[in-house]
């Protein structure tokens, strides 16, 4: 497995986009809505992670990973890969190539999968934040 920068990798945006459309509704938090690919593309193009990879694994993308400015690390597996560890070995990947003093989560309330992987990787529960939209 080897981590490959998105930022300067050709193609990397519509893969992206591609591994956003299929992520389970449940796992979303930072939209409600899929957003359309003019809008993924400058969402990608303004780079908002401070580092974001693709996954590779045998010559194939298998995922994307990213930091942020923060020490928020997201991970997202294409679902034909599910099960195989990669998101672990990623995450691990990326921490040892970017040591910090902490690193954060984000996980959706029922995306249950995520948060079970993090915990069996050693990260603890802070809070829990609710939204109101009226």
């Amino acid at each position: 497995m080897k981590l490959v920068d998105a930022y300067t990798e050709h193609g990397a945006m519509p893969l992206l986009y591609d591994l956003l459309a299929e992520r389970p509704a449940e796992a979303n938090i930072s939209h409600r809505k899929m957003p359309a690919l003019v809008e993924h593309a400058r969402f990608f193009a303004s780079r908002p992670y401070t580092e974001w990879y693709l996954i590779e694994v045998d010559g194939e993308y298998v995922g994307a990973i990213y930091l942020t400015v923060d020490d928020e690390i997201g991970v997202s597996i294409f679902k034909s890969y599910w099960g195989r560890g990669y998101a672990p070995a990623a995450i691990s990947l990326l921490m040892k190539a970017h040591p910090r003093e902490r690193y954060l989560a984000n996980v959706a309330p029922g995306n249950a999968r995520s948060a079970r992987m993090f915990q069996c990787l050693g990260f603890k529960a802070l809070q829990h934040t609710y939204e109101l939209r009226p």
